[in-house]
């Protein structure tokens, strides 16, 4: 895993638990707005996971021409059709009835050539050639993933596909965007909350090399973040006595 020397500016934003996906849903809605007044599409990629369910309801409620939006999954677990453990079921449903334009990961033919070239052929039509997705929302694990970008996989240093899938990681492969096209995002939407992510967070924000989340290089990246993200700890107050 390798790294350029400068790190990018991560802003970061606090936000109370019940304003947190109101925020993230107005951050994504303002930009998806600027990218329509100037192209026929937008697009927007997002991650899956429970939290950001409330950050997908929100942004269904805003007011913008989601017949001109196309939505795509960040990653996907390659695991049969009506899995559980597939995030694009409940990605659909906590957005609700909205006439945006769905791009699922071919996760059902993830060793098929010709569904992955589909798929990013359809990206391209929407995204340009490389692909330039306006917004993408991300997730921070607690060993610094993000996306399916995880420790040790030979998938970080890919550079040249634009999706890409990894070795085992907690007991399924994956299919995921690649580094190259998070740093090409118009806007890196980070939205991450809970104690527990207090040490990827501050190792995201100090450049720490030897965590994937690390690797995004995008020049426009927004941290929304809960408070407990940045309250001490108990062993933290602990140490300080």
């Amino acid at each position: 895993m390798t790294k350029s020397q400068s790190n990018p500016t991560i802003t970061v934003e606090t936000v109370e638990v019940d304003r947190w996906a109101a925020r993230a849903a107005d951050l994504t809605a303002t930009e998806l707005a600027r990218a329509l007044r100037n192209r026929p599409r937008a697009t927007l990629a997002v991650s899956g996971g429970r939290s950001p369910k409330a950050y997908f309801r929100e942004l269904s409620g805003r007011n913008l021409q989601w017949d001109r939006v196309t939505i795509l999954q960040v990653d996907e677990r390659v695991v049969p059709e009506g899995s559980a453990e597939r995030n694009l079921t409940d990605q659909i449903e906590s957005f609700g009835d909205l006439d945006a334009h769905w791009l699922p990961l071919p996760v059902s033919a993830s060793d098929d050539p010709r569904a992955l070239k589909a798929f990013v052929d359809d990206l391209k039509g929407d995204a340009g050639n490389p692909p330039v997705i306006d917004v993408i929302h991300l997730g921070l694990g607690d060993d610094g993933h993000t996306a399916s970008l995880v420790p040790n996989d030979p998938v970080l240093d890919e550079k040249d596909h634009v999706i890409a899938k990894t070795g085992l990681y907690n007991g399924t492969h994956r299919l995921t965007l690649t580094e190259p096209v998070l740093s090409r995002a118009g806007l890196i939407l980070w939205l991450v909350s809970g104690a527990n992510k207090s040490v990827p967070v501050h190792q995201l924000l100090n450049g720490d090399p030897t965590i994937p989340g690390s690797l995004v290089r995008a020049e426009r990246q927004v941290l929304v973040a809960t408070p407990d993200v940045f309250e001490p700890s108990s062993e933290d107050a602990v140490d300080a006595q």
